[in-house]
């Protein structure tokens, strides 16, 4: 994933959280025994059961002229906000397409993904594999999960992926690189015999 859209999807995240805590402490506090400590211009709501902003306040607002430009401006601006990360979110699923080494020649990631995996299950020792083609601007990265059986050797079964699938893969994808990560866990005897 671009380091770029990581650190955004990240600060979205992280404004949104502080948004809604700020709001959930300021309802906190304006409720029960912290609202008699707070001081009178403290802003809180009138009574039990009323809105947030009611009829005559919201009169109030529409009176000054900046209220509805800033109002419906910051609206339009939240939900083009939520649509572009929700578009760029589904642009990053399997619909990815990797350049070859030919003339406009384009691979789907899912697809190159789903033979890595299948060759990656073919080799002795290796019980499941899963492989993701993460986006990235520059280069390509394959992430690889093991699941080895109980007793298999991790170096060999690492050696054999390396030269088989993965340079497969690479080769496939020359003169671009392709960057691995591979992660391994070994299947339990239990899960074995429940099969």
């Amino acid at each position: 994933m671009n380091p770029s859209r990581i650190a955004a999807d990240r600060t979205l995240l992280a404004l949104t959280g502080a948004a809604l805590l700020g709001g959930g402490g300021w309802l906190a506090a304006t409720a029960g025994p912290v609202a008699e400590r707070l001081p009178r211009w403290w802003p809180g709501p009138a009574a039990k059961g009323t809105a947030l902003l009611d009829r005559a306040r919201l009169a109030d607002l529409r009176d000054h002229g900046w209220w509805t430009p800033v109002a419906v401006a910051g609206t339009a601006c939240a939900l083009l906000l939520c649509l572009t990360w929700l578009l760029a979110q589904v642009r990053r699923g399997g619909h990815r397409r990797l350049p070859l080494a030919g003339p406009r020649l384009t691979l789907r990631a899912r697809a190159l993904a789903d033979a890595v995996a299948r060759r990656a299950e073919a080799t002795p020792g290796v019980a499941r594999a899963h492989v993701t083609l993460p986006a990235g601007a520059k280069r390509s990265r394959a992430r690889v999960r093991l699941l080895l059986e109980p007793g298999a050797a991790p170096g060999p079964v690492l050696e054999c992926l390396t030269h088989g699938a993965l340079d497969e893969a690479r080769r496939a994808l020359a003169p671009h690189p392709l960057e691995t990560h591979v992660r391994m866990g070994v299947r339990s005897r239990r899960e074995r015999r429940t099969r």
